[in-house]
């Protein structure tokens, strides 16, 4: 069974704590990982990509001049792609539109459980009890960190609303802090370790704990 370093950021004490559930103890499956992160980064993009085609810009559709006797090569309208203010040939779409990346909810839920077996199974995950901020401090935060001995690695924090732990943390660039259900399989693999307090610990086991029932 895998187990989590937790650290108290009050004391300095350091204990561990079992994890236990599908969402630590599933077989992480790399082709149902990846499958997540290409949806998810797919669903994030914007979409705004855009040209013209031959049929969109602006011109006559008549033919230029008489197909033979004028010693020119032959030519139809004047909007081709090979002629100034023409369309685009081999573009984006016209239209924005999605590349379709899909994946349904039940495969969804079991790659967000496998990357976080992943993290848990190599000893990744770190819970922080009382990881509140009475007023926004990066000195105070670096310290936490450093006390857990994570400092200087790639790092997802998850905790739940706390602005002060927002601007505390974000000013560190190794740092990236996510709200409860704001974070996916992409910001868990990304991470080297992943830091939870202890209510977004709760919500994540939580989960676990329905799926199970």
């Amino acid at each position: 069974m895998a187990e989590a370093k937790v650290y108290d950021a009050q004391s300095g004490e350091s204990s561990t704590l079992s994890l236990s559930g599908p969402q630590f103890e599933s077989e992480p499956r790399n082709h149902v990982i990846h499958r997540a992160v290409v949806t998810e980064l797919d669903a994030r993009r914007r979409y705004t990509a855009s040209t013209k085609g031959r049929v969109d810009v602006t011109g006559s559709g008549a033919k230029l001049y008489r197909q033979k006797g004028t010693g020119r090569a032959r030519a139809g309208d004047i909007k081709p792609p090979n002629r100034v203010g023409g369309g685009t040939w081999g573009g984006p779409s016209p239209k924005p539109d999605r590349y379709g990346k899909r994946i349904n909810r039940k495969e969804a839920r079991a790659a967000f459980f496998e990357a976080l077996s992943d993290k848990a199974g190599n000893g990744n995950i770190h819970l922080v009890d009382s990881l509140s901020f009475d007023a926004p401090s990066t000195k105070r935060a670096k310290e936490i960190l450093s006390g857990m001995g994570v400092e200087g690695r790639t790092l997802l924090v998850v905790t739940d609303s706390d602005q002060n732990a927002e601007l505390s943390f974000r000013n560190l660039p190794e740092v990236e802090l996510v709200y409860s259900g704001d974070y996916g399989v992409y910001e868990v693999m990304r991470a080297t370790n992943v830091v939870f307090s202890r209510e977004a610990y709760d919500r994540v086991a939580a989960i676990g704990q329905r799926r199970a029932e």
